[in-house]
This record gives C-alpha cells, structure tokens and sequence, in this order.
C-alpha cells in the first residue's frame, strides 16, 4: 500500500503544471514581440517622423481651406463670417494664421488684424519653443495660398502661415500615430507567432480534452466502466481526469447499490405480499378460519411492509429538506436519554441493557447550537442501527463527553461488527454489509448515510470504528454551544434563523 502511494507520489511529481506550461509560452511571446517592437520602432519610426509631420501640417491646412470654402452660399451674401471667426480662433490654437480674402482680393478676415496680440504671443511661443527644442530646424512661419472654389468659379482665396518644417505640438501627435502604425507592423508578426505556438499548444490539450468528452459521454450514456488514459504530463489535465475516473467508480458503485436496493426491496415486499395474500385468498374460499392469531400474523407482514416504506419516505426527507434547519441549545445528554426512552420495548425484546455514561460532571450540561429534531434522528438512527445488530442478552452503551470547543457522542454494541474493509462505506447511500444478517434485520440501508448527512450540515464528522464478531462504536463530533458565535449567527446569517 506504502510502495503504491510513493508510486502515485513520484508520478505527481513528475507531472508539470499547465500554468507553467502557459506562463514559459507567454513570456516567450512577450519576449519576441518587445524585441520586434524595439527593433522596428527603431528603423522606421526615425526614418517617417520629419516626412510625417509635414505632410500632416499641409493635410490640416488643406482641410482648413476646405472647410471655409464648403460654408460659402452666395445667396446668403457669400461667406459666413461669423463661421470663418470661429475657425480662424480654432486654427489659430492650433498653430495656424489665416487670412480670408474675396475673389478680388478684398480682405474679409485676418486672424491679426481681430486680435494682434494673441497672433504675437502665439507665433512668439512656437518660435521660441521650437529654437530651444529643435534649433538644427531653422523654422519659420510661411504663408500658403489656397483658392477656395466649387466647380469651376472662384470665391475667394485663403492665406494660411504656419510654423514649417514642423512645431514641437504636432511631435506628439506624429509619434503616437507613427508608434501605432508600427505596432500595427509588430502586432501582425505577432499574431502570426502566437498563432503558431497557438496551434501548438491546442494540439497538445485538444488531444486529452477530446479523450474527457468521449468518455463524458458514454458515462452520460450509462456507461461507467470506461477510464480516461492519465498518461498526461500537465497537472490540471491529470487531476481532471483522474478526477473523471473517480466519478465514473462511484457512479458505478452508485449504479450497483441502486440495483441491489431493487433487488432488496422486491425480497422484502414480495414475501410480505405473498403471505398476506394467501392467508386472504383462503379465508376468502373458507379453506382456513379468520382468526385472531392468523389475522396477527397477517399484520405482522403488513407491518414489515410498512417499516420498507418508511425507510424510503426518510430518505426523500432526507434529500429534500435538510437544509432547513431550526437550530436552538440542545443538551445532547437529555436528547440521548429522551431517545434511549423510546427503544425501552426493543431492549426488551431482545433482552439487550443499555446505558448512558457522562464524562464530566453529572450536573454539567453538554450542550450544542443544533436542529434538535434532526440530532434526534441522528441518534434514533444509531441506536436503532445498534439494537438491530447486537445479538440477545447484548449490550449498548451510549457514551458523552465534553473536549475543547466539541461535544463527542459515542454509540457503542457488542454486535456482530463490520469488517474493516466495509467500515468506510456503511455511510453510502443503499449500502448494506452482510446480506443475509440484513435481510433478517430489514431496513434499506440509508440510516448511517442520514446519520452523516446530518452530521456534516451541523459542521461535525462522524466515523466508525468496528471489529467483525467484537461490535460497532459509532463516534459523532460536533461543535459546543458557543454564545458568541450564535450572536454572530444571529446578527449576520439571516438564513440561519
């Protein structure tokens, strides 16, 4: 067993997490693309920066030009002045003087002559920050004539004077749309890397993943007896199909408990069914007498019908309304003797003794924050599971104590006991030990399972613990009464209350 879980420990090991898988391809990328990037920016960037700039100051000045000459309409007096105002103030942020002249050279509008002194001031800036930053330029502002025309006849001419080869503000502007063309250049080459290491990598999962739906849906199908090959060095994908596998065997057992179920409930009713009809059938043809002891017997099978119904009806309790829990302070102590109370007449039958032994200090309460009616059926469950299976003249003892921030119950018999193969499953649903002890004793098998299933909505665990022909103890834990933590419960887990 040791050399086996080294073995499967060595294997884990070996396997290599499919974030570092991910993580090594993406630093390449990156890699690959800021080399690129760095290298192209470098080339074509310096080459296209100067030649840019120039043509995009032409290209506003045109559109400037076009602007003014779209908004003339000869029947409301020609150009709007009023508009040329407010884009000669707009171009004039922007660097650019104009100067609107009729088509016989009348002046309508000079950027200047409006207000002289914000033109000074501008033209003065640009100058001067463009001999303190680029002094190798020799710049100058330089005026260009466009003639503003629709169709074939002119009406006007426009003057615009603007900084030339280029001003600092418009270095900007180019170097972002000149870094951005080239990262387009970059992104391309890019693109095609990561495409390649892309197909790459999707060959590499594509292959197991398509293994995992295959087997997905023949176990959708029914089909639990299939396995996914785990020969796969990424972690996640081994767990994963491990984790397929695992599923796929306890649906199977599942699958099998169901079918023994079947086959366990059609035992006990048919038998029942049987007698209880062939007494009725030959009372009804006068071959045998009604009376009171035939008709006992006739109760007794309607009562063994009766028991295998209330097993199933616990058990769609069971999955249906667990989670609605009444919690209040519950003395486990008092619980376990109101519950012991009950079973007086099943002790008797089978002439079995049992007792309650406390732990601690008799007057001390052992307490817990639990639904007291689910506790109840809890240990309902485990006594009853511990009558059943102790032979005449046993013994049942039920054993309290208290440990830090825990209250311990223990449900012990000298019964006939579970092998220790079996002791990890008693909890399954439908999962019963040894078919022929339990089809004389009855039940469906689903008492433990509500017992953990109760247990574990209350944040307790439960165990067992048993030696074949020496009995069963049954060890419950689960979470002291805290008034601290059922204030917070109060105040803050509205679901809860």
């Amino acid at each position: 067993m040791l050399r086996a879980e080294c073995g499967g420990m060595e294997m884990l090991m070996k396997k290599i997490r499919l974030r570092t898988t991910l993580s090594l391809i993406f630093a390449l990328m990156v890699a690959l693309t800021v080399f690129f990037v760095s290298i192209l920016s470098g080339i074509f960037i310096n080459r296209q920066f100067e030649e840019y700039v120039k043509e995009s100051q032409k290209e506003q000045a045109r559109e400037l030009a076009e602007s003014i000459s779209g908004n003339y309409n000869e029947n409301f007096g020609g150009f709007n002045i009023d508009y040329v105002h407010g884009m000669g103030m707009y171009a004039l942020k922007e660097g650019f003087i104009i100067r609107l002249y009729d088509k016989n050279k009348n002046l309508l509008w000079d950027a200047e002559h409006h207000d002289m002194t914000l033109c000074h001031n501008i033209m003065s800036e640009i100058v001067k920050r463009m001999h303190d930053t680029r002094p190798s330029l020799s710049g100058e502002f330089v005026s260009y004539s466009y003639d503003l025309r629709q169709g074939n006849e002119l009406n006007g001419i426009l003057e615009i004077s603007y900084y030339t080869p280029y001003y600092l503000d418009e270095n900007d502007f180019q170097f972002i749309s000149a870094f951005n063309r080239i990262l387009c250049i970059v992104g391309v080459i890019s693109v095609a890397i990561s495409a390649f290491i892309g197909s790459i990598i999707a060959k590499r999962l594509t292959v197991p993943i398509s293994d995992m739906i295959t087997s997905t849906k023949a176990i959708s199908n029914g089909d639990y007896s299939v396995r996914i090959n785990s020969e796969l060095k990424d972690l996640e994908m081994f767990e994963l199909a491990s984790s397929i596998d695992q599923m796929a065997g306890a649906l199977q057992d599942q699958d099998y408990l169901r079918r023994q179920l079947t086959e366990d409930i059609t035992h006990e009713l048919r038998t029942p069914v049987t007698n209880v009809s062939s007494y009725i059938e030959m009372m009804m043809d006068d071959v045998m007498e009604p009376t009171p002891e035939r008709l006992k017997s006739c109760y007794k099978e309607l009562s063994r019908l009766t028991e295998i119904i209330n097993d199933l009806e616990k058990l769609k309790n069971n999955e249906t309304n667990l989670g609605n829990l009444e919690k209040s302070c519950v003395d486990l102590s008092e619980l376990a003797a109101e519950i012991l109370d009950g079973f007086k007449t099943k002790l008797v039958e089978k002439h079995i003794t049992a007792d309650i032994i406390k732990d601690t200090d008799q007057d001390e309460r052992l307490c817990i924050f639990a639904d007291r009616i689910r506790i109840g059926q809890m240990i309902a469950n485990l006594l009853s599971n511990a009558i059943k299976y102790s032979d005449e003249n046993g013994r049942v003892i039920i054993s309290l104590k208290k440990d830090t921030g825990k209250v311990i119950l223990v449900v012990e018999d000298k019964g006939i006991g579970i092998a220790k193969e079996e002791q990890e499953r008693v909890f399954e649903r439908f999962y019963r030990t040894d078919k022929s002890r339990t089809r004389k004793t009855g039940g469906a098998g689903i008492g433990l399972s509500i017992v953990k299933a109760i247990v574990l909505q209350h944040s307790g665990s439960v165990r067992c613990e048993s030696e074949q022909g020496n009995g069963s103890r049954f060890i419950v834990t689960l979470p002291s009464y805290d008034t601290k933590k059922v204030a917070t419960e109060y105040l803050f887990d509205d679901n809860e209350w």
